[in-house]
């Protein structure tokens, strides 16, 4: 098992942290550590993206570790998965190259519009937020509906074209830390 893959999670939120964690177990990737934004202290996007550079030097002072990874997911939020990504790549030099193992995951609003997708909830958009929809709070409505919510989201992933972009892309973006 010393080849096994490994990541550590940069991301905005415990909704996240979860789908995030649920995916890794599906694809057989340990999560080594987590940095979430702490709850009540600003935005947690501007969170993300000040503590991307310095996750990312670490990673890379541990490149003799071909099997370390990192992902990183933050909200689109108003601003947008392009204006969100763009913020994340102007805080490092150098850039990202496309053998680094770093997945930048960016929902267009929010992530609850990919566990609605991704739980078969029909016309589902990312132009606006869900969480505060009442068809989608239900998947959280408790603890055991929450675990089966990011199971089946996690059974979902890549099992079909995404009719969303962001997702679309997250899908790819995965691949690079081996989700």
């Amino acid at each position: 098992m010393a080849d096994a893959l490994r990541v550590v999670i940069l991301c905005e939120d415990r909704r996240t942290e979860r789908l995030l964690r649920a995916l890794c177990d599906r694809y057989s990737v340990r999560v080594v550590d987590v940095d979430d934004a702490p709850e009540g202290r600003g935005a947690a996007s501007a969170y993300v993206v000040r503590r991307y550079a310095g996750s990312v030097k670490k990673l890379r002072s541990k490149s003799f570790q071909r099997n370390l990874g990192l992902v990183v997911a933050t909200d689109g939020d108003n601003v947008g998965s392009r204006s969100r990504s763009d913020a994340l790549a102007a805080e490092l030099e150098p850039p990202r190259t496309e053998k680094e193992p770093i997945a930048i995951l960016v929902p267009t609003w929010s992530v609850e519009p990919w566990l609605a997708a991704l739980n078969g909830i029909e016309g589902v958009v990312e132009t606006r937020s869900l969480k505060e929809d009442p068809d989608c709070r239900k998947m959280w409505a408790d603890g055991a509906t929450e675990r089966a919510t990011f199971r089946r989201a996690a059974d979902a992933w890549r099992s079909a074209p995404s009719p969303l972009p962001a997702l679309a892309a997250a899908y790819e973006e995965a691949t690079r830390v081996g989700l």
